[in-house]
């Protein structure tokens, strides 16, 4: 168990009921019906829309989020989901496929990129190996749109790290940095 946490609350403003989580949760409905704020008072978070950690992933870093918009959320309905916690590292090492199965042209990351496009002169990623993270892929540049969280390991299609389609446009690391 981590002493990092994040505070939920019902209502907009850190307003209405609220729920403390300390680690992972697989059924955060029981606790409330809807979100529209949160506090991270440390470490970081992936929240799913979905249980299971299915769904569309929402990463939160150490901060106050007064509305789900903040945290780039499209609704306030991911309660009906799950939360893990982050582990962060220091060391961030992952090679892109521009192929599925870890084939085709192939590049090395070690840094955050905020435009894979411009950097790699590709917009699809269809496989991925994730030597040491984790990393957050972004859909859009600059760090926007939806997110997928990659941890440790293979990624054979871009199905596997959560995404409906292979475009990415950026990747960040997480660390204590973002």
């Amino acid at each position: 168990m981590t002493t990092e946490s994040i505070v939920f609350n019902k209502d907009r403003n850190f307003q209405g009921r609220s729920y403390e989580c300390k680690g992972d949760t697989s059924d955060l409905h029981s606790f409330f019906s809807r979100c529209n704020s949160a506090r991270v008072k440390g470490g970081f978070w992936v929240l799913y829309e979905r249980p299971n950690y299915m769904g569309y992933q929402y990463i939160l870093a150490p901060g106050q989020f007064t509305d789900y918009h903040h945290w780039i959320g499209f609704n306030d309905n991911f309660p009906k989901g799950t939360i893990k916690y982050i582990l962060q590292k220091y060391i961030y090492i992952l090679q892109l496929f521009e192929r599925p199965n870890f084939d085709g042209q192939t590049w090395k990351v070690t840094d955050s990129t905020p435009s894979i496009q411009e950097r790699f002169l590709c917009k699809e990623v269809h496989s991925c190996k994730v030597y040491e993270g984790p990393c957050v892929f972004f859909e859009h540049a600059n760090y926007r749109g939806r997110q997928c969280l990659l941890e440790k390991g293979e990624y054979r299609r871009h199905t596997e790290w959560g995404a409906m389609h292979p475009t990415v446009g950026s990747i960040r690391q997480i660390s204590t940095d973002c």
